[in-house]
């Protein structure tokens, strides 16, 4: 299944959480409408007399019209319900799930970290000196690189003991991922490398963005239930826990407004089997995929078993503490909820079936979790040296090469470790901060002619403060020793720590980005790939993510002096002469599925950069199938000869990101489309 396919599979999952949504509402308006009718029609009975409000009596009527209801249901049915009766309640319960739902998207409009805020997250910052969240760090930027994702941003849920992660986000450029404490101090690297190739094969299938909708719609039911629980523990965070994860005697205090929320929580637990119903349905055969999905991604499953083995032997399983724990409960690794009665209302198949999935030989007994050894997270961070040991027979693949070659998912991730393992000192220091970062962005845009690079240093020296301007200058040379293949690679790096500018820095940053690339007076294709590169990366957090869905359902043939523009500009860059050109840009042109149509081949006068974008902001706003279409066609163009040019990935890059396509699905696109012609 390509990129493409995930994505549409994900629009029809959304239909069918609408569906179910509105069952969802049909019932619970039934059931409060028979609950509250029912209430009344108990406290105005004429059997209660002077004694309408004691407990005998009460339950002495209720037993009595419960079996009036039993042996003439219809006839209890006529004298229960008003006109009057239903249409208030009716309209009440509407009006609430309305307002609730109105007000948990508009709160998650912000992307990811929201999610993982309202779970008692606490981002981890770039330049973070506990070493089992750089460890942490590390596992998410090689996982997000090598499958074509921007990094997301990295929280901790510190008061949770508990093994679980999640991940969460509208778009790829707003995402989160969180993992609890537990996870971060029990689990292996290789383990916690498990749980985070599940939570990128959701982003991958699209699950995120049908997540976020499915938190939305589910507040609208759940809302009760949630406000109940804020009013017995008092706290919308989980209690605060010490070091000692594995301690089982926990004191859980509760508020004396408690007899309220228990109110509250009986309340919405009219609602919580068909909010859990629906995550049900739309979640659970998606957890199994994803297991699936990490092990072919990573190479390895005694990482993410091994990860759901001591989930099954921690006390406290997936178990979260948060009170906003349950509205969050399908984005989670693990069920949260550990209670073996209503195992039809998971959100996730049991642990023990999906640890047979994929170790056959399981007993079905979970180990004791143990801590791990105090030295552990030192010897986490010697993996890249132990990569480093193993490849270093073989020959290291460029960047282009590594996404463009048969080349699996587990060798992208030792590709891109052994990547940042050979940073220099300076480097791996500087991208850990949002100056440093800057500057190695600066540093890889400055020109190889001289009175280029001369320019642009002038420029600056006038932008940046001495020390900053030091720092840049004295990577610059280092940098650009690395060569051609860590560039875009080293780009995606410091993202994460530019995310930490204020909006002012932020500004600053981007002006004088634009300043360094038009020094020349023109832009060329790595300054073009760069900016489009890092600059969809940070619109996200400074702008908020991009929520309009795509206009129409336009055909190929209203695009195709667009579609000719952009062929035409990858075969140039791709090949030598005029007559290679032609034939790539022919066998491009062949996957645009045009019967008939005439597309014009460009030379190169007449196409620039500047045509480029104009062409791909009229695409990207078009819907999947056509962008499906186009980006097909161009990457047959890159590949057309069997021969892979730099120039020619940078620009395919530049087309992808415009498209919100990741590269490496992109490319299973691609030969998933080739098998298909062949067959």
């Amino acid at each position: 299944m390509d990129f493409f396919d995930r994505q549409e599979r994900a629009q029809k999952q959304t239909r069918r959480l609408v569906w179910l949504f509105g069952l969802a509402v049909l019932f619970v308006l039934v059931v409060n409408n028979l609950l509250i009718a029912s209430i009344i029609y108990v406290f105005s009975h004429p059997l209660l007399g002077n004694f309408a409000w004691h407990p005998v009596s009460i339950l002495t009527t209720s037993l009595y019209l419960l079996g009036e209801a039993l042996v003439h249901p219809a006839h209890f049915l006529k004298k229960i319900f008003h006109p009057q009766t239903i249409g208030v309640v009716s309209f009440g319960t509407m009006l609430s799930i309305a307002v609730a739902c109105r007000y948990k998207i508009r709160q998650l409009s912000d992307g990811g970290p929201v999610v993982a805020e309202l779970l008692g997250g606490r981002r981890i910052e770039s330049n973070t000196d506990d070493l089992d969240e750089q460890r942490l760090q590390n596992v998410v930027q090689e996982m997000a690189i090598a499958s074509g994702i921007s990094v997301p941003e990295i929280y901790v849920l510190d008061n949770e003991r508990g093994i679980n992660a999640f991940a969460a986000g509208h778009t790829r450029d707003d995402l989160a991922i969180g993992v609890t404490r537990g996870a971060l101090k029990l689990l292996t690297r290789d383990e916690l490398q498990g749980i985070v190739a599940h939570e990128f094969s959701h982003i991958l299938n699209g699950d995120t963005r049908l997540n976020m909708k499915l938190i939305g719609l589910a507040h609208g039911l759940f809302w009760p239930t949630l406000l109940g629980r804020m009013l017995i523990y008092g706290s919308a965070d989980a209690p605060t826990i010490d070091d000692a994860l594995l301690v089982q005697d926990e004191q859980t205090k509760v508020l004396p407004t408690a007899p309220v929320g228990f109110l509250f929580v009986v309340l919405g637990s009219i609602s919580l089997p068909f909010v859990r119903l629906i995550k049900s349905a739309i979640c659970r055969q998606r957890e199994s995929l994803a297991d699936a999905a990490a092990v072919q991604f990573t190479r390895n499953p005694a990482g993410i078993s091994g990860a759901l083995k001591k989930i099954g032997g921690l006390f406290k399983q997936g178990r979260l503490d948060t009170p906003h724990a349950e509205f969050a409960s399908h984005l989670y690794f693990a069920d949260d909820n550990y209670g073996p009665w209503f195992r039809f209302l998971a959100t996730h198949p049991p642990l023990a079936k999906r640890i047979s999935a994929i170790d056959p030989l399981f007993d079905g007994n979970f180990p004791k979790v143990k801590m791990l050894a105090p030295n552990q997270a030192e010897r986490d961070l010697n993996f890249e040296r132990v990569i480093a040991n193993t490849m270093a027979a073989e020959r290291a693949l460029p960047e282009q090469a590594l996404i463009l070659t048969g080349l699996s998912s587990p060798e992208r991730l030792k590709q891109v470790a052994l990547m940042r393992y050979n940073l220099p000192p300076e480097v791996k220091t500087a991208v850990r901060t949002a100056e440093g970062a800057a500057g190695i962005v600066f540093s890889l845009l400055l020109s190889d002619d001289e009175a280029v690079c001369a320019a642009q240093l002038e420029i600056l020296r006038a932008q940046l403060a001495p020390a900053a301007f030091e720092r840049t200058t004295s990577l610059a040379p280092q940098i650009q020793a690395l060569g051609d293949k860590f560039k875009l690679a080293l780009a995606e790096f410091a993202v994460p720590a530019l995310r930490e500018n204020n909006l002012d820095k932020h500004d600053a940053f981007h002006r004088t980005m634009q300043q360094l690339i038009e020094a020349d007076g023109s832009i060329g294709l790595f300054e073009y790939t760069l900016m489009k590169m890092v600059v969809r990366q940070l619109r996200a957090h400074f702008d908020g993510p991009n929520l309009q869905t795509a206009h129409g359902y336009g055909r190929i043939q209203d695009v195709l002096p667009e579609c000719a523009l952009l062929l035409s500009a990858l075969a140039h860059v791709s090949q030598e002469d005029e007559a290679g050109a032609r034939k790539a840009f022919a066998k491009g042109a062949e996957f645009l599925y045009t019967p008939n149509a005439n597309v014009q081949f460009l030379t190169r006068s007449e196409w620039n950069l500047a045509k480029v974008d104009v062409a791909l902001a009229k695409l990207a706003s078009h819907h999947d199938p056509l962008k499906r279409n186009v980006l097909l066609a161009c990457g047959k163009t890159v590949v057309a000869d069997g021969q892979i040019t730099e120039r020619g990935i940078e620009l395919l890059r530049a087309i992808a990101d415009s498209m919100d396509c990741p590269m490496p699905p992109f490319v299973e696109a691609i030969r998933g489309e080739e098998l298909a012609r062949e067959t």
